[in-house]
């Protein structure tokens, strides 16, 4: 017996559209949805130099970077404004201690693993660095851990901990060592897209800023200190700005969104050694 394929495509509408009119639901049927980028199209949204051929997790997983972005400038903007005093604000970030472990770093971090696991090792170390930077700011402002109370008079008061010359003249070489990383962030991001280097130059800026804010305290010199703090947040709040304008235009590309903003791809400037790398991916795979 044969079956003509007309007369089987009319059984299969009668049977769906029999099943709409019962109140039923159709059957779900799976659609594949991987996709290959270019090597500019992933550089730009994973902020992730693409070395060798797409892993079949890239294709088929989410991207992690956009969850990345947002804890960074949804942690960075509200510090910024602190940091300048905007509104009365002050405790130098004390009140953001819930935000920095809580958002910032948890997010950050479940980034940055996320990230590893697609392959990404550029942003899965940078993720994870400023993830650990937020909880480990964070936990020195919590009592609990009590690493600026031995510092006070009473060696058990957090608050009077934080201010005193011993607890900021130490806590200031983890923000110049801070700045050292982002340093050879900045450098590495060459590689990518040029608000990505920005975004890295402006932090080198705000660490730097920083560990001489807390030296100046240190010496009880409270007007260069202060300044420098302001100087710091400022130059915080134009990295989170850049973040947010980087964070928006990979939404955009995320949804396919007819508009994209330009975020000053670099890679053009390595598509030789893009085409070598991919050269060696194929010789390989022979």
């Amino acid at each position: 017996m044969t079956i003509n394929q007309t007369d089987t495509e009319d059984h299969l509408f009668k049977s769906k559209t029999q099943q709409f009119e019962n109140g039923g639901m159709p059957g779900l049927t799976q659609v594949p949805t991987s996709v290959t980028l270019s090597a500019e199209q992933f550089e730009r949204l994973y902020l992730n130099p693409m070395m060798h051929r797409q892993t079949s997790l890239t294709k088929n997983l989410g991207n992690p970077t956009p969850l990345g972005l947002g804890a960074f400038v949804l942690t960075t903007t509200p510090l910024s404004c602190c940091l300048m005093a905007w509104r009365g604000a002050t405790g130098g970030g004390a009140a953001f201690t819930g935000v920095l472990i809580l958002f910032g770093g948890v997010l950050l971090v479940l980034s940055s693993i996320l990230e590893f696991v697609i392959g990404n090792t550029f942003s899965s170390v940078v993720f994870g660095h400023l993830g650990a930077f937020c909880l480990a700011f964070g936990a020195s402002m919590t009592p609990a851990f009590n690493s600026a109370a031995p510092y006070s008079p009473s060696t058990m008061d957090t608050l009077a901990g934080l201010h005193s010359p011993g607890f900021l003249n130490t806590f200031a070489f983890f923000f110049l060592f801070m700045g050292l990383l982002m340093l050879i962030y900045a450098l590495c991001a060459t590689r990518t897209n040029a608000v990505y280097v920005a975004i890295f130059t402006s932090l080198i800026l705000v660490f730097t800023l920083l560990a001489a804010a807390y030296w100046k305290l240190g010496k009880e010199d409270a007007v260069a200190g202060n300044r420098l703090t302001v100087g710091g947040g400022a130059a915080l709040f134009f990295a989170s700005m850049l973040g947010f304008y980087l964070l928006t235009a990979q939404l955009l590309d995320s949804v396919g969104f007819p508009l994209s903003l330009p975020v000053g791809d670099l890679s053009r400037f390595w598509a030789l050694q893009n085409k070598q790398a991919q050269k060696q991916d194929l010789e390989s795979a022979s």
